[in-house]
């Protein structure tokens, strides 16, 4: 993907809209088949962070989410894990400098990503399986996950976001 293209230019050609999270999406594929008392099989979304939102917020899924490198910034993708074990990694081109083209979310960890050149854009896509649904999703409390994962609070107080 050429990375001298604009957030403009993606938003518009790729049809994004603003992401709840921060930064722009759009799901692009929804199965018709159902599992699990009706969950949709897998979803897909283009998810774009930009400079005006670098970063996402600290969520949690049930699902697990596989996230795969289109263009722009590398990123970096923080989870912690129920028992409050930190994992880092990079999702990127750079395969030879430890990046990784796809990175895999488990469900039930809490995460976040930051664009590592928060000057410019970052777009990959994330796949969903079973698909996302919003009764699985849940936005980190700064007190509630401070409380239980103290060694992690200043992470928590800078990437959780009221809501």
């Amino acid at each position: 993907m050429d990375p001298n293209l604009t957030v403009d230019q993606i938003v518009t050609k790729l049809e994004l809209i603003p992401h709840f999270e921060g930064g722009y999406f759009r799901e692009t594929f929804r199965d018709p088949m159902v599992v699990d008392g009706g969950r949709t099989l897998v979803s897909y979304i283009y998810y774009m962070l930009t400079p005006e939102s670098p970063n996402t917020c600290i969520v949690r899924n049930r699902s697990p989410h596989m996230h795969v490198w289109h263009g722009g910034s590398s990123q970096t993708h923080i989870f912690i894990h129920p028992d409050g074990r930190k994992e880092s990694h990079q999702l990127g081109p750079d395969i030879l400098n430890g990046e990784l083209p796809q990175v895999l979310a488990p469900g039930g960890v809490w995460k976040f990503s930051i664009n590592n050149d928060p000057s410019t854009w970052g777009l990959i896509t994330e796949a969903v399986c079973p698909g996302w649904e919003e009764r699985d999703f849940e936005y980190g409390d700064a007190d509630k996950l401070s409380a239980e994962f103290p060694e992690h609070e200043e992470m928590f107080r800078k990437y959780c976001r009221k809501h």
